[in-house]
């Protein structure tokens, strides 16, 4: 038996006499205890659609409802398992205003501190530009995968497919797939000169690869790092990979924001996502068979279980500093309103508001949409008349989502309407602009089968006419509707074309729409109920 050295991370070192020991005893077949009883061989930490949300939250009672980078790495300096992986399945780079005050730079400080061995290129990755993604991978020394991204020009690759990682005795292969509706998830300008590959293309090209992780590089696991999303409708989806790639051991997956508490198996693929803003960390544990071969379990760690915990130190004062720098930025005047812009829950889930007419004034303004619609519960807030901060934009506005458009029949626009309008009170209930609704009161008999009060749409009209139901509308809408939240199921079926957030557009109406626009959409009532 030839003694090899072992290797340890990316560093060789001797075999020593316990080593020589040791691989006697295997090579003989000798029983050893300590190799039964050594616990995991792999444990491997994952985050996915984290989207700024760097800081660790808690909410009125104190209870942790996000882990934070800071607890992340606390937690993981804290599990004693010899060998331990940290990846992450995309979007990263860009959403919440820590990322997006320096275009990404200080999110790609802590990722550089936290040790990520592996980032998937992520849609939303790619906000700032290619060059910008490029960049900040340079500067900080991150290493961000996709296997299907290539240059059109057939020049050298974006960045590289996959990455070998060498422990003690285990050999891991890692390759990054990004989803192929990045060209319309984000600007187009961002990815010109880019192909992301067709669904049926992405299948082949994982294949390839795996077979080249397998025999080429001799990889024990292969992982999956994959920006594609589990969901119907993810095409292809984590799902799809898994049935049509066959030798994958683990995807971790981004992109639909799944939770998969416990993951899901398809075929002998184990697929795993923490859902999305840190609200989970995932933790996989790779165990050695008796007979061979290798068991995967997995488990999602809510960030509730680092209630009573302490961050690490060094990355913790690290962020603070950073986050001292942006509260500068946060208490800048980013916009003024000329009129007090109503938030109120209550309101906006029962009615419209000149908040919702504004925002969805915003979404057409930026668009080009004939209409748009959004569901109420995204507006958690008001704003008084006067300077309005970039801290007030956010409040208003805390969650990360984009704004879509989608060519959309007359028939599925009427279907939306009244599917908000059934459940006044809820955050279905929705706010528009660019169409005038009137609606009747009416019960919708809920499913204990008490009755509640409801609306229902008798006449719409847009653009001066009557909504024609075999018509289509360019409708402005969020990626949560699009994805079937709230139950907004009619318009995942369309082809949709992006527009950066929700925030970015309205805060650029606010700041150049002329006093005369914002006071039409103050006095504008585009709903009459009876």
């Amino acid at each position: 038996m030839s003694m090899k050295n072992f290797l340890i991370g990316k560093r060789k070192i001797g075999m020593g006499f316990a080593g020589v020991v040791l691989a006697l005893a295997l090579a003989f077949g000798v029983s050893c205890v300590a190799a039964a009883d050594e616990g995991p061989v792999l444990v491997i930490y994952h985050t996915n659609d984290v989207h700024g949300y760097a800081f660790r939250e808690t909410n009125a009672d104190g209870k942790p409802t996000r882990w934070g980078y800071d607890y992340v790495k606390a937690a993981m300096d804290e599990d004693d398992a010899k060998n331990k992986m940290l990846l992450d399945a995309g979007d990263v780079l860009h959403g919440q205003f820590f990322a997006t005050a320096r275009r990404g730079e200080f999110i790609a400080r802590v990722l550089a501190m936290m040790g990520y061995d592996a980032i998937a290129a992520g849609n939303h990755d790619f906000d700032y530009g290619q060059d910008r993604l490029i960049s900040l991978r340079d500067l900080y020394r991150l290493t961000f995968l996709s296997a299907n991204v290539k240059r059109l020009d057939g020049g050298p690759p974006l960045m590289p497919s996959y990455v070998v990682r060498d422990f003690a005795d285990l050999r891991v292969g890692v390759f990054g797939l990004t989803t192929p509706s990045t060209p319309t998830s984000t600007d187009p300008r961002n990815v010109a000169g880019l192909a992301f590959g067709s669904p049926e293309e992405i299948a082949r090209i994982a294949g390839d690869v795996v077979r080249r992780l397998r025999e080429v590089e001799g990889a024990d696991i292969v992982i999956a790092l994959t920006h594609l999303g589990s969901e119907p409708y993810c095409d292809p989806s984590s799902r799809t990979l898994a049935r049509e790639a066959p030798g994958i051991d683990l995807i971790i997956d981004g992109h639909s924001h799944t939770e998969l508490p416990g993951g899901i198996k398809v075929n002998d693929t184990l697929i795993v996502s923490s859902g999305s803003y840190l609200a989970n960390l995932g933790r996989v544990q790779v165990n050695r068979k008796p007979g061979g071969g290798y068991e995967l379990s997995a488990r999602l760690l809510p960030a509730s279980d680092s209630a009573g915990a302490k961050p690490n130190p060094e990355l913790s004062s690290a962020m603070t500093v950073l986050a001292e720098e942006l509260d500068k930025e946060l208490n800048a005047v980013a916009a003024r309103a000329p009129i007090d812009l109503d938030g109120v829950r209550a309101n906006l889930r029962r009615g419209s508001t000149n908040m919702g007419r504004l925002i969805c004034a915003a979404l057409i303004a930026g668009t080009g949409a004939d209409v748009a619609i959004i569901n109420s519960g995204l507006i958690r807030d008001s704003i008084p008349a006067g300077d309005v901060t970039k801290k007030a934009l956010l409040s208003v506005l805390p969650y990360p989502n984009y704004v879509f458009t989608v060519e959309a029949t007359g028939a599925d626009l009427l279907a939306a309407l009244n599917h908000g309008l059934a459940t006044p009170g809820s955050g279905a209930f929705p706010q528009f602009y660019g169409m005038t609704v009137t609606a009747r009161k009416t019960e919708t008999v809920l499913p204990d089968g008490s009755k509640a009060a409801s609306f229902v749409a008798d006449a719409v009209t847009i653009g001066g006419r009557p909504l024609d139901e075999n018509a289509k509308y360019k409708v402005a809408i969020n990626d949560f509707m699009y994805a079937g939240g709230d139950g907004y199921d009619m318009f995942g079926k369309y082809d949709r074309h992006e527009f950066g957030t929700l925030e970015d557009l309205f805060r650029k109406f606010l700041s150049e729409a002329s006093e005369a626009d914002i006071h039409a959409a103050d006095k504008g009532e585009v709903l009459t109920t009876n």
